[in-house]
């Protein structure tokens, strides 16, 4: 059976290299993107099965990432990673079935969480 594609989507660069990493030693098939419209175009080319989004960056959020990634591969999951301590679930997310526990809340102190959430999608 074929790997899990998982795309990790953040304009942090060493936050978005390390989580990759990690997910590649878990035995996850990873690629990266630095922002929304990269990721758009790396769904586009071969599409991934789930995608961990960070909300916050420039241009292309990532509410809206999310929403357009879902309009083009209506089969694939999300996890949306924040640091930020305000982020409530839109209603358009919630829409999509997401709930509180698609998100996971920056800075992580142990990086299983990734991998219990993603066996449990």
């Amino acid at each position: 059976m074929a790997s899990k594609r998982i795309l990790v989507i953040d304009d942090e660069r060493l936050t978005r290299i390390s989580l990759a990493d990690f997910l590649e030693e878990a035995g996850f098939d990873t690629a990266t993107a630095s922002d929304g419209e990269t990721a758009l175009q790396l769904q586009r080319e071969r599409p991934f099965d789930l995608c961990i989004v960070d909300i916050r960056m420039p241009d292309l959020d990532g509410v809206d990432t999310i929403l357009a990634l879902q309009h083009m591969t209506p089969h694939c999951q999300f996890i949306i990673y924040t640091g930020s301590p305000q982020f409530t679930l839109p209603l358009a997310l919630e829409n999509l079935g997401l709930t509180e526990q698609h998100v996971v809340r920056k800075p992580i102190i142990d990086m299983g969480i990734f991998t219990e959430l993603i066996g449990r999608l």
